[in-house]
């Protein structure tokens, strides 16, 4: 019987898991992708291993909901002006800072003993991962 509660009792959470799920508000699927997203390439070489293409993807896809927030609220604005209002709100240094205040320095697996690493924008371009792998 104890075989049994064992097989079917639901796995406990990982410790990365519960941050995750208590930072994003949803509950991951695909843990490795997040990790992947999560991981800079000071720690994780390869492509498939570190965030820089969810970081491309994130970019992409924050800049469309971005762009299509912006066509909305200003319907009789132009092109330039559009623009100009998206780069403003989708900056290096507005995503690091949304990055920190999220936690997510606490959760990106980096070289820690890179002071040049602790100083840049390394948690703004993982919030684009993460928003990579949020989309996926």
């Amino acid at each position: 019987m104890q075989f049994l509660i064992k097989l079917f009792k639901p796995k406990a959470a990982t410790d990365f898991e519960v941050q995750l799920s208590n930072m994003l508000g949803i509950q991951p699927g695909n843990l490795q992708l997040y990790r992947s997203a999560l991981s800079h390439r000071s720690v994780k070489e390869t492509p498939d291993e570190n965030n820089e293409r969810l970081e491309f993807l994130g970019d992409a896809v924050l800049s469309t909901v971005v762009a299509d927030y912006l066509f909305k609220l200003y319907p009789y604005k132009g092109e330039g002006f559009l623009t100009e209002m998206r780069s403003k709100m989708v900056n290096r240094q507005q995503l690091n800072d949304i990055a920190l205040k999220m936690g997510l320095r606490k959760l990106t697996f980096y070289n820690k003993f890179d002071n040049a690493l602790k100083a840049s924008q390394i948690f703004g371009n993982t919030l684009e991962a993460l928003i990579g792998a949020v989309y996926l």
